[in-house]
């Protein structure tokens, strides 16, 4: 499943002008007091430890960044202290300052590499604390994962800046395995403020040209992971099933979070609506059979199509679902999140993307070089 580009268009603007937060919407403030409240009760163990109650009860630092982040946005200092001392006191394995990725009730922490995405969030949600509780703490601990993630986390990859989905295990020497949901563009654009580094902007326009050259199937869907060759060719990674699935469902949240109309963000809501379908939002598409999964997706599935579909201007404001209409950990993180990227403006970047990396955006690509000048 690889090709060339055969289109260009020029870059998206902003959708600020069409897509402002409204009273009422999703990210009504109440409403997210009230799911934090939900989620801390079924989710948030007294130690700080944020359990994965649809994974044996694991928890990894995923799941510790997304509480950590809503309990700044409602202003709870007590349960953010908690959970971050926890993943420091567990996750802090490694001897530099990124996290070990999971914890398991019945053995700790039994491979100390790290995940991207929960490093990235991680250093977001300090850096959200120290700008809401006035606390230069956070903010170096912050910093210190931010370089890290930099330093560790990403590589040159024929004269371009790419994401890694962990610091081992996804260089491959002729071609690196990537995670498209592992691009959190606000955690990119916040932390370039703290720590200003023109690999930011980079990566960036790397993300998203990986997304544009990322549409595979009927629906030009991202795949939850990729190769990406030398010669730019992005394909499904055939290590993992070929699907749109529980990892790329979160693409669409982190861009419509954004404010990024990157193509990604309607295929996702065309998929999720397709009339054709009989369960929608359907939870998963195979990427080369078309196969879609017999049932639904979950409540979190239901937020985010609500969040892109608003953010793509496909849809009127978002209305609230409950936290408690989810039925594990990942969907109250989901409907939690949406809340919360629904009631925000998009974070401003330190460094625009140099212009020669700015993203051609447009349909059908699958060669990633073709989307640069």
């Amino acid at each position: 499943m690889s090709g060339s580009a055969v289109e260009r268009t020029r870059p998206a603007r902003s959708l600020r002008e069409h897509t402002a937060p409204q009273a009422g919407a999703q990210g009504d403030r109440g409403s997210i007091t009230a799911g934090w409240a939900t989620y801390r009760r079924a989710y948030v163990a007294a130690d700080g430890r944020v359990v994965d109650t649809g994974n044996a009860g694991v928890s990894h630092s995923e799941g510790q960044s997304y509480a950590m982040i809503a309990a700044v946005k409602v202003n709870d200092r007590t349960t953010f202290d908690q959970m971050h001392n926890w993943t420091n006191r567990i996750l802090r394995q490694r001897g530099d300052h990124l996290a070990a990725w999971r914890w398991v009730p019945r053995g700790g922490v039994r491979d100390r590499n790290n995940a991207t995405d929960g490093d990235l969030l991680f250093a977001w949600a300090l850096q959200r604390g120290a700008d809401r509780w006035q606390d230069p703490r956070l903010a170096e601990m912050a910093a210190d994962i931010a370089r890290d993630i930099l330093a560790k986390c990403t590589v040159e990859w024929e004269g371009h800046c790419v994401l890694l989905p962990g610091a081992a295990g996804f260089h491959k020497g002729d071609h690196l395995v990537v995670n498209a949901s592992y691009f959190i563009f606000g955690a990119y654009r916040g932390l370039s403020r703290l720590v200003p580094d023109a690999r930011w902007a980079r990566l960036e326009a790397s993300s998203l040209a990986i997304l544009g050259a990322s549409a595979f199937g009927r629906w030009g869907l991202p795949a939850d992971w990729c190769v990406l060759r030398r010669n730019g060719n992005v394909e499904v990674w055939s290590e993992r099933p070929p699907r749109f699935s529980w990892d790329a469902m979160r693409v669409p949240l982190h861009l419509a979070w954004a404010w990024l109309p990157a193509p990604a963000l309607a295929a996702a809501v065309r998929f999720w609506r397709d009339p054709r379908l009989r369960n929608t939002p359907t939870a998963w598409a195979d990427l080369y059979t078309n196969e879609v999964a017999p049932y639904a997706g979950h409540a979190g599935v239901r937020a985010v199509l609500q969040l892109a579909a608003f953010r793509a201007g496909l849809a009127p404001s978002p209305r609230n679902i409950a936290v408690s209409s989810a039925t594990d950990y990942y969907g109250a993180s989901l409907i939690l999140l949406a809340a919360i990227a629904a009631d925000e403006p998009p974070e401003a970047p330190a460094n625009a993307p140099p212009f020669n990396e700015a993203p051609a955006y447009g349909g059908g690509f699958r060669n990633f070089w073709g989307l640069f000048d």
